[in-house]
């Protein structure tokens, strides 16, 4: 019997893992910089603390004949620091993502 050549996949929550990070550092923190490094100023971000996984949001809303882009970014406390500024250079519609991934991993200060 060969096997079925599928277009549909189904993922249960449940069983997603994600690398659990033992680093001890405000990760909302770390975010907030990274958005300001990333320079995210036409779109609206919330940051929150999530309880199981990162999670992002994001969407266009129009009003009165203007875009606006809004995001919302749930980090848990596991979360690494590289998951973080990956999801955060990927919303930001960064051109180069390697790189500034490896800008916002660079800056590591708490300021």
């Amino acid at each position: 019997m060969r096997p079925r050549d599928s277009r549909y996949e189904e993922v249960d929550p449940r069983f997603q893992h994600e690398y659990h990070d033992p680093a001890d550092f405000d990760r909302i923190a770390f975010a907030m910089r990274s958005l300001r490094r990333l320079r995210t100023g036409r779109m609206k971000v919330a940051v929150y603390t999530a309880v199981s996984g990162l999670e992002v949001k994001s969407g266009r809303e129009f009003h009165r004949g203007e875009e606006a882009l809004w995001a919302m970014v749930g980090i848990p406390p596991h979360a690494s620091r590289e998951h973080i500024a990956y999801a955060l250079v990927e919303l930001a519609g960064v051109a180069s993502v390697p790189y500034a991934v490896q800008m916002l991993l660079a800056d590591d200060g708490d300021g």
